[in-house]
C-alpha cells in the first residue's frame, strides 16, 4: 500500500500505524513525504500527530486491559503490581520521552496505560519525544541529503 499517494493523510495514517503496536517504518514515510515535495514543518507536524495518536491508542489498550487475565499470564501478584504502580506513578511520566524508541516504546506506553500513569503529563512527554525524533530525522536528512 502506498501511503504517500494519499498525501499528508497517508502520512498521518502511516505514522499512526507506526505509533501503535504494529511495527511499521515511519521514517521512510516521513523522508518520502519530504522528498515528494511536502514542506519540512507540515511533514513534521503531521508525522508527530499521527505517531502520538498511535501511542495514545497503546495507552488506551493498556488502560482497558483485563488485569485478572494479565496477572495470571505473567504470574503477577498484587504486591508486585503495587510496587510497580508506586514506581511508575513517580517516574512513569518521564518514560513518555522514550515512547518513540522502536520495538520498546510502543509496548511500554501500553504498560504505562495498564498501570494508569497520569495521561496528561505522559502525553506531553510523548509529544516531546515523538516531535524530537522526527525533527532530528528531517533535520539530518535536509542537512545531509538536501
Amino acid at each position: 500500500m502506498n501511503f504517500l499517494s494519499w498525501g499528508l493523510f497517508g502520512l498521518l495514517g502511516g505514522t499512526f500505524i507506526a505509533g501503535s503496536l504494529i511495527p511499521f517504518p515511519s521514517e521512510a514515510l516521513v523522508i518520502g513525504a519530504f522528498e515528494i515535495g511536502y514542506e519540512f514543518w507540515p511533514v513534521l507536524i503531521v508525522a508527530t500527530i499521527g505517531n502520538f495518536l498511535g501511542g495514545l491508542t497503546n495507552y488506551w489498550i493498556g488502560f482497558k486491559s483485563n488485569s485478572v487475565g494479565l496477572k495470571k499470564r505473567f504470574k503477577l501478584n498484587d504486591e508486585k503490581i503495587a510496587k510497580w504502580e508506586k514506581r511508575l506513578s513517580k517516574w512513569g511520566v518521564w518514560l513518555g520521552l522514550l515512547s518513540w524508541v522502536p520495538f520498546v516504546g510502543d509496548p511500554m506506553v501500553g504498560v504505562l496505560g495498564f498501570f494508569k500513569v497520569r495521561l496528561l503529563p505522559l502525553s506531553v512527554m510523548m509529544l516531546i519525544g515523538k516531535f524530537g525524533r522526527y525533527f532530528l530525522l528531517l533535520w539530518m536528512f535536509v542537512g545531509v541529503g538536501g
